[in-house]
């Protein structure tokens, strides 16, 4: 190959090894760029959607989240992809729970619609929120994470 011939970016030197930068090179860092591309729009995509939140709250009388009060019965409930452990759950009108969240695998939380998010976990951690409903009915819980509900991570409590 005539040397006049070679493209500009064949013959600039690799910074770390001082030979001319080929093909190989360039496709490897353009594949590098795309997939700093596309980390960078998940994370911009997961902060958007847990700043919207999606739970809706004040609908239902009552508390979500917060320190449990010292004479709170302690609910333990394991979450997985994509499951809760119990998925039933009852309780009595008013009465003060502490839910214990453990996360097996990722972050996970739980939430009810018209109460709001309950408690929200990392991956292997546990963490106790307070929960009151002070109204009687049958109520959905889920994990807000996109997907998960619509993958079966969802339950009921049932307050008498």
């Amino acid at each position: 190959t005539n040397p006049d011939r070679r493209s500009r970016s064949s013959v600039l030197p690799d910074p770390d090894s001082g030979r001319p930068r080929g093909r190989r090179y360039r496709e490897r860092m353009i594949t590098l760029q795309l997939r700093a591309s596309a980390a960078a729009c998940l994370v911009v995509f997961a902060v958007a959607v847990s700043a919207c939140g999606g739970v809706e709250e004040g609908k239902i009388a009552g508390r979500a989240g917060g320190e449990p009060t010292p004479d709170a019965r302690v609910i333990e409930v394991e979450a997985r992809n994509f499951a809760f452990d119990p998925d039933t759950l009852r309780a009595e009108v008013g009465e003060e729970l502490a839910i214990s969240l453990y996360s097996v695998d990722s972050p996970h939380d739980f939430a009810i619609d018209g109460l709001g998010r309950v408690v929200a976990v990392a991956g292997d951690e546990t963490r106790a929120e307070r929960m009151r409903i002070d109204e009687a009915g049958k109520y959905d819980f889920y994990c807000t994470i996109p997907g998960h509900r619509a993958a079966g991570m969802e339950g009921t409590i049932t307050v008498r």
